[in-house]
């Protein structure tokens, strides 16, 4: 009864000293915050024989007074001491490095907008960032120049950012490219001190030109023959910008021609469209005789009835169809192609001569199909009750082949195959009579 007394005591006088008692040590943290990366020193004070640091990044240290730099993000550090007899207690402590990261592409173009992209360690809301650039501060994301490029908040700033731009190179073509016309290559750079140009033209496979230039260029191409150039212009970069290369193509054609032009490429025109058997006239003048071989042209072509020659008339001449014939019995007999709106002459079953046509295009008319044979013929203008017909060569009935002064390039007829006035005469003089006339 008294030891069960006095050991109850003496647990009444040990335990309030064990709870009572100060801790080994205490933390001190210098700084506990700031923008990364941080160093920060640890001071343990206290009487503790060690002291064991846990950084909590992975990497650890021993010792009173500690140093260690800490990347952005949220820590804790854990010191774990040691007294005399082998107590060991533990503390810890927050640090925060606060972090801002920027990236973006690299090179970024001049002039477009870039998406530059950053992060805020540890994360936070509503903390407001700025961007600047070599010009300062900068609203919108349109590079414009080359340098360093730093977000910032109130918590940090990021690396600073170098930036490459790549310049905007313009180039183009001025005049027209038609022989003989005045024919100019153009070319630029924004801004004006991002660097020179190496120019390289080459003609046909001859290299004509290959020289650096400043920012800007300019130089007159020589059109007095049908040619192709291929100019490659290349960069060559000032401090801070990137390079970059173009290449373009162009070609030295005959010009456009329409109804009223007059020059020799009017003359060719012919030349190359009667070589063909399209009916065309001679001469330097591009009048409605020339516009009823353009049409027929185009027609056999498949190209848009436009009654102009255009580049891709032009290619079209270069590498024309050769027609053929439907039928080849008899060797002589003429053929309306209906679906073309053209007309044949044969002649030893081959085309001789190509005619532009207009056939049935009235509501309600149209031009019959089949085997035919010329069975009439009227020098000169025939009346009729749908009007008057020049040279007609009648093939069934009161239809026949006639000139007529409107022949459009679509079916517009009563009836009748339309051919041009300037034609009719040729065809009265070279058609016979009972001569085989196809209609398809």
């Amino acid at each position: 009864m008294r030891c069960g007394l006095v050991c109850a005591l003496a647990l009444l006088i040990l335990f309030p000293a064990a709870t009572g008692a100060a801790p080994l040590a205490s933390i001190q943290t210098t700084p506990a915050a700031g923008p990364a990366p941080l160093r920060v020193t640890f001071t343990a004070a206290g009487g503790a024989v060690s002291y064991h640091w846990d950084f909590g990044d992975g990497t650890a240290a021993d010792g009173q007074t500690v140093e260690h730099t800490y990347a952005a993000g949220r820590w804790t550090a854990t010191l774990t001491s040691r007294s005399a007899n082998g107590t060991t207690e533990t503390e810890t402590t927050s640090v925060t490095a606060y972090g801002l990261t920027l990236t973006g592409p690299n090179p970024a173009r001049y002039g477009r907008k870039v998406v530059l992209r950053g992060a805020i360690v540890p994360g936070e809301r509503n903390l407001a960032v700025e961007l600047a650039g070599p010009r300062g501060k900068i609203a919108s994301t349109r590079i414009r120049a080359p340098g360093s490029y730093i977000a910032t908040s109130e918590r940090a700033a990021a690396v600073p950012l170098a930036l490459r731009v790549v310049p905007k190179l313009i180039t183009g073509f001025a005049g027209s490219s038609a022989r003989g016309s005045a024919y100019y290559f153009n070319a630029h750079l924004v801004p004006a001190g991002a660097g020179t140009l190496a120019l390289k033209v080459a003609r046909g496979q001859d290299v004509i030109l290959d020289r650096t230039f400043g920012s800007r260029v300019r130089i007159k191409l020589d059109t007095k023959r049908l040619t192709t150039y291929r100019i490659t212009t290349q960069v060559v970069p000032s401090e801070g910008y990137a390079g970059t290369i173009r290449s373009l193509r162009t070609s030295v054609v005959l010009p456009r021609l329409m109804l009223g032009a007059r020059n020799t490429a009017v003359a060719q025109l012919g030349d190359q469209l009667r070589r063909l058997h399209y009916a065309a006239p001679y001469g330097l003048r591009f009048d409605g005789r020339m516009l009823d071989g353009v049409y027929a042209f185009q027609k056999v072509h498949g190209l848009p009835r436009t009654g102009a020659v255009d580049a891709r008339f032009w290619e079209a001449l270069a590498n024309p169809r050769h027609p053929a014939p439907k039928f080849a019995r008899p060797a002589a007999h003429i053929e309306v192609n209906k679906g073309l709106q053209v007309l044949y002459v044969v002649r030893s079953s081959k085309i001789a001569l190509i005619v532009p046509i207009s056939t049935a295009g009235i509501a309600g008319a149209f031009t019959p199909v089949g085997r035919f044979a010329v069975y009439r013929k009227v020098g000169g203008f025939d009346p009729s009750p749908l009007g008057t017909l020049y040279d007609p060569l009648y093939f069934t009935g009161g239809y026949a082949i006639h000139g007529n002064p409107s022949v459009p390039p679509y079916p517009a007829s009563h009836g009748c195959v339309r051919v041009p006035m300037w034609v009719a005469p040729q065809l009265y003089r070279t058609i016979p009579y009972g001569e085989t006339v196809y209609v398809y």
